[in-house]
């Protein structure tokens, strides 16, 4: 009697295990699938307007002070850091090197936190004047806003008190020099609804 040996037949269906950098190339190319889908998810579409200064600015009622609720909310986080974008590139293309939450509009509607940016500094919210005993020194500041143009005596130095909005932490900064704290009293009235 004649011994046979019988083959196993290979199934042609069944998966052999693939090899490890094919492995490693499909858990990669997932990863940044879901990282793609995720960054678009988040990304702000918040539209952002940029409106020409109006004297009926000033009539508006003062920003609203931004709160911790508000500072630890990431959307409200992300909003900011758009409208930060946004009005970076208007400082490149426009003539303005100041811009208030007077002249942002979020989703059609007007920007009510307290918001400054100035084009050579960093933006911030909250931002206000501490003055004391060591502000001796007086300047004439010449500011405009939108078509009216008038002349006031501010006092320097100063303390700055702010919140970054990029950091989202409070700092603190004295200026010395009296362009900067023309500038700086100039847009925190405007922001405050006092500059009239």
């Amino acid at each position: 009697m004649k011994k046979c040996c019988r083959q196993h037949r290979i199934n042609m269906y069944r998966d052999s295990r693939r090899p490890r950098w094919q492995r490693y190339s499909v858990y990669c190319l997932g990863i940044l699938i879901l990282c793609a889908i995720g960054w678009y998810i988040l990304r702000d579409t918040t539209p952002v307007i940029i409106k020409t200064p109006d004297i009926k600015d000033l009539s508006e009622p003062p920003a609203a002070t931004v709160g911790s609720d508000k500072l630890d909310d990431v959307y409200w986080r992300m909003a900011t850091r758009h409208v930060n974008n946004i009005v970076e590139k208007e400082c490149t293309t426009t003539d303005y090197n100041l811009f208030t939450n007077k002249n942002i509009a979020l989703d059609g509607g007007p920007m009510k936190e307290s918001y400054i940016y100035i084009c050579s500094e960093n933006p911030v919210v909250n931002a206000r004047v501490v003055l004391s005993g060591q502000s001796v020194q007086s300047v004439k500041c010449k500011e405009t806003y939108a078509s009216k143009t008038k002349v006031v005596v501010r006092e320097y130095p100063f303390s700055l008190k702010y919140i970054s909005a990029v950091t989202f932490l409070p700092e603190t900064k004295v200026i010395r020099t009296a362009t900067q704290a023309c500038l700086w009293q100039h847009a925190i009235e405007i922001v405050e609804s006092r500059w009239d």
